[in-house]
Order: structure tokens, then C-alpha cells, then sequence
């Protein structure tokens, strides 16, 4: 027989665990840019963000940095490249987001946030694991650029990648 005092301890053991690996959305001006939790009682011109990362919108991250200090930056594309320099007309070889620690392709992200638009041509992938991809052929000229590219990950990360891309 299951004895009681096992299945409390499983439940607190659960629910602890669902605690430090998820959270909810609080509402989009539940938090200052920096995760400080806000009062709903009074008015606060910092409260632009929602403190649990993943319900932010691209809009609060690009615009308003929201929660910015917890962005995760030891993201890179393939092989650790962040100056990418690719050929017009020319497909270019994929290159996916990957954990500088490691050199894993990182799984599980979505909803990403561009903070300028990709050149012609060039776009992100993804599949049915979250894993994205940059591809494409490049359709114009374009002088060394600077893109970043904001993810939603898993437990509640947020994966700032940072690159350069060159057509020539």
C-alpha cells in the first residue's frame, strides 16, 4: 500500500518543481524592465513588461529592452560565426543558432523577434523541435550589417543572438 505521508511529499516535490521551471503570464505591466515586481495599486511608468519572459511580445523586448539583464548571450550562429559574408545570388549554407558552450544546435525556441529585417532573400527556418535555421539566397548588395534576433526558449530563457551579414 501507498502510504499518505509519500504522496504529500511527491506532491510538494512536484509542485516545487513546476514552480522553479514555469511560470504564468502576470500581465504586460506587471514588472519594471528589470523583473522588479510592480504594485497594482499604484501607477508606475516602468511597469512595461511582464515578468515571466516568455509572455513579453517582440514589441517589449525591441522596444522597451524588457527584462534585458536575464537575456541569455552566448548564442552564435554555425560554427561560432558572427560575421557572416555571403555571395549575391548565390545559397547560402545554413546557419544554425547554436550554444557557444557546447556547440549544440539549441532546440526549443519560437517566436522570434528580429530587430531589423533580414536581406532579401534571406530568412529563419525552423522545424517541428524548434530548431531554427538562417537560409537562403541573398537577392542584393548589402554592406556590413548588424542583425539580432531575440528567442523565447525553454525555462523560461530568452537567447539574444548577435550578427553581421555581408553581400557582396
Amino acid at each position: 500500500m501507498f502510504d499518505r505521508k509519500y504522496l504529500i511529499l511527491l506532491c510538494i516535490i512536484f509542485y516545487n518543481f513546476h514552480i522553479s521551471f514555469s511560470c504564468g503570464c502576470y500581465g504586460s505591466k506587471s514588472c519594471t524592465l528589470n523583473g522588479t515586481l510592480c504594485n497594482y495599486d499604484q501607477t508606475n511608468d516602468s511597469c512595461l513588461c511582464d515578468c515571466c519572459p516568455p509572455c513579453n511580445t517582440c514589441q517589449q523586448f525591441l522596444e522597451f529592452s524588457c527584462l534585458a539583464n536575464r537575456y541569455t548571450k552566448h548564442y552564435s550562429l554555425s560554427n561560432n560565426q558572427s560575421n557572416i559574408i555571403l555571395k549575391i545570388n548565390t545559397p547560402m549554407k545554413p546557419q544554425y543558432i547554436i550554444d557557444q558552450t557546447n556547440n549544440d544546435i539549441v532546440q526549443y525556441l519560437w517566436d522570434p523577434c528580429l530587430r531589423r529585417a533580414l536581406p532579401n532573400g534571406i530568412y529563419l527556418k525552423n522545424d517541428n523541435n524548434g530548431i531554427y535555421k538562417l537560409i537562403g539566397i541573398p537577392r542584393e548588395k548589402l554592406e556590413k550589417t548588424s542583425f539580432e534576433i531575440l528567442f523565447k526558449g525553454s525555462v523560461n530563457r530568452i537567447l539574444l543572438v548577435n550578427f553581421t551579414i555581408t553581400i557582396i
